[in-house]
């Protein structure tokens, strides 16, 4: 029987990408520690973009994440180093992403925490959205960046990577780790960062790993902790207003579409379970926001596809993503759609 997915709508509300976004004084913290690491002094950089190092004092202080995005470019560039971000998770001890260390080791599962952590990390920057989905025998944990900065995304996953080692157990395995962008530097680095095989210029920056390892108690669960952090959490995230928070009903929509186009799972039934609603009402609230289901599907499909086709992933590739049974098949909706062919596109980017 096909188990629900882990479920991160804690309060009712979805993670998604903040319209101004900004990051946090204990995000930067984190950058300063990676930085000082390597020997590298972050004041003229912080001078540069403007951010006032007093931050580093006020954890839950916010700054433009336009700052934090020229912050990580500059200090790459002045250490030499494309990888730096994909590295900094070495700096990293246990508590230097504040809340999130602490809800992730109280959870109950390693579902239950990844699910935390693509809820929670708002807290530390509202730049990105980080997702967890299930479909078949997969789980996703997932990286959308509003910046697309390589750098930051592989500090993400590298961050990732590293807890999930030290904290859901030694049979704790990935089967791919997947970025949006070109390799960055070493193959080697990226083999000892990731310990899975990785594949680049993907649709998705994404590690994937077998669902059952959702189920795995957390070694260091405890309820009467876990309630205090997740109240905690829940009072910092409400401070960070309802456009940060909470996004639009059709946002929604289109996250829950977008997970199930790899597994053809986009049928109205499915996105109502997933969602929590009759079919009935997503097909009213759907209509009195003046889009069809249909039409969603298609609009998410060609996002999707126009972003892949500027990357160097193969038409096959984004035919899978996309949940079509071929590359023809792909083409032949994709000029229904835009009126050109994939490879006319790519000839004109």
């Amino acid at each position: 029987m096909r188990q629900p997915m882990p479920n991160s709508r804690q309060g009712g509300r979805e993670p998604e990408l903040g319209r101004n976004p900004t990051v946090s004084g204990a995000y930067l913290r984190v950058f300063t520690a990676a930085a000082e690491r390597r020997g590298l002094d972050v004041r003229p950089i912080f001078s540069a973009t403007g951010i006032d190092q007093a931050v580093l004092d006020k954890p839950t202080a916010r700054v433009c994440a336009g700052a934090g995005k020229e912050a990580w470019t500059r200090a790459a560039r002045r250490l030499g180093d494309p990888l730096f971000g994909l590295t900094a998770a070495d700096s990293f001890g246990m508590g230097a992403s504040s809340m999130l260390d602490y809800l992730v080791m109280s959870s109950a599962n390693v579902g239950d925490a990844i699910s935390r952590v693509a809820r929670y990390a708002l807290l530390m920057s509202d730049a990105e959205r980080l997702t967890l989905s299930v479909h078949g025998h997969e789980a996703r944990f997932r990286c959308h960046g509003a910046n697309e900065v390589p750098h930051i995304s592989e500090m993400i996953m590298g961050l990732f990577l590293r807890r999930a080692r030290e904290l859901f157990g030694p049979d704790w395995r990935l089967k791919r780790v997947s970025f949006a962008h070109p390799a960055q530097g070493s193959r080697a680095t990226y083999d000892r960062i990731c310990q899975a095989p990785v594949q680049f210029e993907m649709p998705f920056t994404e590690a994937v790993f077998e669902r059952d390892l959702l189920e795995r108690p957390m070694p260091g669960a405890d309820a009467r902790m876990s309630a205090i952090f997740v109240r905690e959490a829940e009072a910092a995230l409400a401070t960070l207003g309802p456009t940060a928070a909470a996004p639009s009903f059709i946002d929604t929509v289109k996250r829950v579409l977008e997970n199930g186009l790899h597994a053809r799972d986009l049928t109205l039934k499915r996105l109502a379970d997933h969602l929590g609603i009759s079919e009935r009402t997503l097909q009213r609230r759907l209509r009195t926001a003046g889009v069809t289901h249909r039409g969603l599907v298609r609009g998410v499909r060609e996002d999707l596809a126009k972003r892949s086709l500027a990357t160097r992933v193969s038409q096959g590739q984004i035919a899978r993503t996309l949940g079509y049974s071929g590359t023809g098949a792909f083409q032949r909706a994709f000029k229904r759609w835009s009126g050109i062919t994939p490879g006319q596109l790519r000839r004109t980017s």
